[in-house]
């Protein structure tokens, strides 16, 4: 069980996603870079959305993602979250308001750009 809790007063990236989603995957090295380069000052939480959990395991492990991931069978989370397709990021500020979202799949760039943009953090060049 994943919660947004455990991440209060904290910056969070929360990305929707499911194992048979091909931007999912394509997007996912970026996503596990930016994950490395902010740790400590933005974590990141994935959603895997109505999906099998084993096949959802089965995708982490083969695209070597260790930011904490939830599972969402029926979609409730994403609904709550207002995502409408995937993959889905959403940035969530420290006082748990979403001040920023992302539909489709992101770049190396785009996420550096967007983390800066929602939460003044700059995670430098690179992944």
């Amino acid at each position: 069980r994943v919660t947004l809790e455990g991440f209060a007063g904290r910056p969070v990236v929360v990305n929707f996603w499911a194992s048979w989603c091909v931007p999912c995957r394509k997007e996912m090295p970026a996503l596990e870079a930016a994950y490395e380069r902010a740790k400590g000052r933005v974590a990141f939480v994935g959603v895997n959305h109505q999906d099998g959990s084993s096949a959802a395991v089965d995708f982490q492990r083969v695209t070597g993602v260790r930011y904490p991931s939830g599972y969402d069978p029926q979609g409730t989370v994403a609904r709550r979250y207002g995502v409408r397709g995937l993959p889905t990021t959403v940035f969530v500020d420290g006082r748990g308001r979403v001040v920023g979202r992302r539909l489709g799949e992101v770049s190396a760039a785009e996420l550096r750009t967007l983390i800066r943009t929602a939460f003044d953090v700059d995670i430098g060049p690179g992944g």
